[in-house]
């Protein structure tokens, strides 16, 4: 059985010896140094990327509206959707939208694309870098 306590010391020199291998018998539990430094080059290119950012509207009609969705998360677009036509509370269409929105979450899911209802007729997707 392992403790993870350290050693009363009774020299000044051997405390420096002792806490170094007490740290690394710590494995995962040791304490990390986070250096956060800003690459340049990564911040340009997600500018560049922020500044082509557009907003698509298209009204949600068939499963045949999914790709064009995916296309532009791809791209790196929002995208807003009009439900209004399968949200009407027909049990049809409701099935019909609840399989529209399983097939775009799962074939956005490898974009790490958000899904959010905004009412009870607008339903927005966007891409990983926006946040709501």
């Amino acid at each position: 059985m392992r403790f993870f306590s350290r050693k009363k010391e009774t020299d000044d020199e051997d405390h420096s010896d002792e806490s170094s291998s007490s740290l690394t018998s710590l494995g995962i539990f040791a304490p990390g140094i986070e250096v956060t430094q800003s690459d340049p080059v990564r911040e340009h290119r997600r500018m560049r990327e922020l500044d082509q950012i557009f907003i698509r509207s298209k009204k949600l009609e068939s499963l045949e509206d999914v790709p064009y969705v995916v296309n532009q998360i791809c791209n790196g677009n929002i995208v807003l959707l009009d439900i209004t036509r399968l949200n009407d509370g027909k049990e049809q269409n409701h099935l019909a939208l609840k399989r529209i929105i399983e097939r775009i979450r799962g074939e956005t899911r490898g974009y790490n694309a958000e899904i959010a209802l905004v009412n009870d007729g607008c339903m927005i997707v966007t891409p990983d870098f926006v946040k709501f």
